[in-house]
């Protein structure tokens, strides 16, 4: 029985970089779990996973990985974590991976959603189950509501709403999963160098007084894209990013329900409060 209660076999954490694999891991070992770990070199550091089962693999060690994965029983699968997108001709492959390159061949071909799109066909052709991370510990992601003690204003709510549309729209495109908001208009997009870094490029034109910031306005909204697979690229926010809208001078942050990845929620909205932010989220 998994964390979140769905009947299912022996789980693997496929971990890349970042805290969440981590925090999953632990979520489910509160629940009397403990999942076979396959980190990835250069991303995910064993060590972080205390006495847990774990094995380092690098990504030409697909072969390695189904081998070990078979011998354990083992057929369900979570993926979680960042990871650099790496050339096709970096995989450096072993023997027993070789004959899966055409197959990674053709998931290259094309963006990151395509890529991420095609290792979940893979997996699920061998006969493995890809589960998602909010089906294995939903108690991770952004529930309806506050998490704090502070709810978006009306004016606050109105924006959030802008950008929730906002985000839908660009959608198709494959641009990045937030946007800032600020009187009334758009103050800015994320792109390829993600949420916080486009939070500091905000930050940054308020410090050198290109772009003004009125108190009890700015908010941030972060959602997955339409048709995103969430199993495998979710939405994910952290501490740092509430400190650096709270240095931006924005008011707070609206987040799709049950689809972004919070972490410890109990921490995030005491932290909200001590910068008095409002971290709230949509339905």
């Amino acid at each position: 029985m998994s964390a979140a209660g769905t009947a299912r076999g022996p789980l693997v954490l496929i971990a890349g970089a970042g805290e969440y694999p981590v925090r999953l891991a632990r979520s489910l070992a509160d629940h009397g779990e403990r999942p076979f770990i396959a980190a990835l070199e250069g991303a995910a550091d064993p060590a972080a996973f205390a006495d847990a089962d774990v094995q380092s693999y690098r990504l030409g060690q697909l072969g390695s990985l189904l081998g070990e994965l078979r011998r354990r029983g083992i057929a369900d699968i979570v993926m979680l974590g960042s990871l650099p997108r790496p050339s096709f001709g970096a995989l450096r492959p072993e023997a027993s991976t070789l004959k899966y390159l055409p197959y990674f061949a053709r998931a290259f071909q094309g963006g990151d959603d395509h890529l991420l799109r095609g290792v979940v066909r893979f997996f699920e052709e061998q006969g493995f189950c890809v589960h998602g991370p909010a089906d294995i510990a939903p108690e991770l992601t952004v529930p309806p509501g506050p998490l704090g003690r502070r709810q978006a204003a009306a004016g606050q709510q109105a924006l959030l709403e802008r950008g929730f549309s906002l985000l839908a729209a660009l959608s198709p495109f494959d641009v990045g999963q937030a946007a800032i908001l600020a009187d009334h208009r758009v103050i800015a997009i994320e792109a390829a160098e993600g949420t916080d870094a486009m939070i500091k490029r905000v930050a940054d034109l308020v410090a050198r007084g290109r772009l003004k910031i009125g108190k009890g306005d700015g908010v941030l909204v972060k959602a997955p894209k339409m048709g995103q697979d969430l199993r495998v690229d979710m939405p994910a926010i952290g501490p740092d990013t509430l400190r650096n809208i709270a240095e931006a001078g924005l008011s707070g942050i609206g987040l799709k329900a049950g689809e972004v990845l919070v972490g410890d929620r109990a921490a995030l909205g005491r932290q909200a409060d001590q910068l008095g932010l409002f971290i709230e989220g949509i339905a």
